[in-house]
């Protein structure tokens, strides 16, 4: 009787467990490669930032949303990704930074949502973005015309 009390039980500790998700976001890192090797937090403009969102323990549908947050915690427009994974995996993120874009420090988010939408887990990784340095100034016009008048002075000798 005890076996058989024994099977049953662990017969419900089982099903208990296959009908809970256990899936989770376990890792998300910021890299300068595409593959993550080279894990990294400081990013130049004109750079491509790259993250790996590693979802674990999934039987089914994932998606994950990644994107970037200014110090201020805005969106920043356009960084917004949709990954869809069929079960668990590796949702791979990846941003050109512009030559243009303003230095300082930001936030990657990467958040997993089930196959219902709803959102079950969320991993942030903070960033610093150098600004490009300022172009070299130009050539002053004055500067330009005093060249071209002694030009002139020079052909009319």
């Amino acid at each position: 009787m005890k076996t058989k009390l024994s099977i049953f039980l662990s017969l419900i500790v089982f099903a208990a467990a296959c009908s809970f998700s256990t899936a989770s976001l376990s890792s998300f890192k910021t890299s300068k490669d595409k593959d993550g090797k080279t894990e990294a937090t400081t990013f130049k403009a004109g750079e491509t930032l790259y993250a790996n969102a590693i979802i674990s323990g999934s039987m089914s549908k994932t998606t994950t949303k990644m994107y970037l947050h200014d110090e201020k915690n805005t969106l920043v427009p356009g960084t917004e990704v949709k990954v869809d994974l069929p079960s668990s995996g590796t949702a791979q993120y990846n941003l050109p930074l512009p030559a243009g874009v303003k230095g300082g420090k930001y936030t990657v988010f990467a958040e997993m949502l089930d196959e219902k939408g709803e959102k079950k887990d969320t991993k942030s990784v903070a960033i610093t973005i150098e600004a490009a340095p300022a172009p070299p100034p130009s050539a002053n016009k004055d500067e330009d015309s005093d060249d071209s008048a002694s030009d002139d002075a020079k052909d009319d000798k």
